[in-house]
């Protein structure tokens, strides 16, 4: 049988609660937007589409996101509201329907899977949780063993505030529930329309409704400011730290070591305490990165040593056996076997050799204030403490740059090259104060 199942992600809310002029769901959470946290979970169940419901102000999202349908609601007038408008352009009137929030990246793909199976054999299917010590959200009131109805939890009486099972807003409905939510009205104080209404009238109407209890509480963590926004990271970092030491990742202090979702590790690697590993990581098998360091859009293959207090940036390649030590950046540079950046240095848009030493405090000078330029140091060179690489320069194999220098012109295989004022001796015939 086809799949016929579509998925609807609210996105409309201005999320004002941020107090950030980026729209809520572009926040990061393990260095990617949370957005797309929950399109590539919607994605693992091979939905036949996938929508999303943004305000005005948002749809510049089409243009990232090219294979998903958008919609607009405005003005935002509850969650219910969404799903009409949906339905209104909705021709596969068999289709059924889950609802999922832009802003809940931690909704468990297993739990999703459960829904969508029990769709199958009910009309309408929630996503409940439980929580002991309940204070904001909605509140699924059963009886007899079934859902009789979900209400607020400001609108909830003493003896409904203690049932222990809260609503995730989370909703799976089948077509004929679907085809319900037209009639969903707005009598309330703030004139809205609840999805979650749509349980009295499936009801009405002798439908079959299905709780499903999420597997872990902290799966319905919607996030409302950026209080919450810390704490669906400190969660989601955990999972990438315990899936990491499942692995055979060495970390001294898990608890301080911060990872993105695509990071990839080969077999003994060791990371040391405060290590921030940014998106677009690979580290290969081996390698260490030594405390205080950060990373991101670089790839550090086998046996090499990392840090402390390195700077690894986007576009560079640590190849096998280097090194690059404490208090040096690398940007946008490939660095070949057996290289080694020990200190005090900065090395960008370069291409070096193998078996390279570089001096402390070597500079190369990429950037003449309009473009960028290229730097070439071949095997086997030695250059010199505090020396400036002017780009566009091509350092020979088997050279050595002495100290000091400003080198502004190529120089040639097996060559030294240095630049040096003369030293003058001024003898003073008092020293003043």
């Amino acid at each position: 049988m086809a799949n016929n199942l579509q998925i609807l992600i609210l996105a409309a809310g201005k999320g004002t609660r941020m107090n950030s002029d980026l729209p809520k769901v572009l926040h990061k959470v393990i260095g990617i937007p949370m957005i797309d946290h929950v399109i590539g979970k919607a994605s693992l169940l091979r939905p036949k589409s996938i929508t999303i419901m943004v305000n005005k102000n948002l749809i510049f999202l089409k243009k990232k996101y090219l294979k998903l349908k958008f919609l607009i609601q405005e003005p935002q007038l509850g969650t219910a509201h969404a799903v009409q408008i949906f339905q209104k352009q909705n021709k596969d009137k068999n289709s059924k329907l889950l609802v999922l929030y832009a802003d809940n990246p931690l909704v468990n793909i297993d739990d999703l899977k459960k829904i969508k199976k029990e769709l199958n054999k009910n009309d309408v299917v929630i996503l409940g949780f439980e929580e002991m010590n309940n204070s904001s959200y909605g509140i699924i009131v059963e009886k007899k063993g079934s859902v009789d109805e979900i209400v607020e939890f400001k609108d909830a009486t003493k003896e409904q505030r203690k049932g222990q099972t809260c609503n995730s807003g989370i909703v799976a409905l089948s077509s004929r529930s679907l085809n319900l939510v037209s009639k969903i009205k707005n009598n309330n104080i703030k004139k809205e329309y609840y999805l979650t209404d749509i349980v009295k009238l499936s009801k009405k109407y002798n439908y079959k409704i299905k709780l499903v209890t999420a597997a872990d509480s902290k799966t319905a963590l919607g996030i409302n400011d950026m209080s919450e926004l810390g704490t669906a990271e400190q969660i989601m970092q955990n999972q990438l730290r315990k899936k990491a030491l499942k692995q055979g990742v060495r970390m001294i202090d898990p608890d301080t070591v911060y990872l993105s979702k695509d990071t990839t590790f080969g077999k003994n690697v060791t990371i040391e305490p405060f290590v921030v590993i940014g998106p677009k990581v690979k580290i290969g098998t081996g390698s260490i990165v030594r405390s205080f360091s950060h990373i991101e859009g670089a790839i550090i293959k086998n046996n090499v040593v990392v840090g402390p207090y390195a700077r690894i940036r986007p576009g560079t390649i640590l190849e096998n056996g280097s090194k690059v030590g404490n208090f040096v950046e690398v940007k946008n540079s490939k660095i070949n076997k057996n290289s080694k950046i020990n200190h005090l240095s900065y090395i960008g848009d370069t291409n070096m050799g193998e078996s390279v030493n570089i001096g402390a405090g070597t500079i190369t000078c990429n950037y003449d204030g309009v473009k960028k330029y290229k730097t070439t140091i071949k095997s086997k060179s030695f250059i010199g403490s505090n020396t400036s690489l002017i780009a566009p320069v091509v350092i020979g194999k088997s050279s050595i740059v002495g100290a000091g220098s400003v080198i502004t012109k190529n120089v040639e295989d097996n060559s030294l090259a240095l630049t040096r004022p003369e030293q003058k001796k001024i003898k003073l015939k008092k020293r003043k104060k």
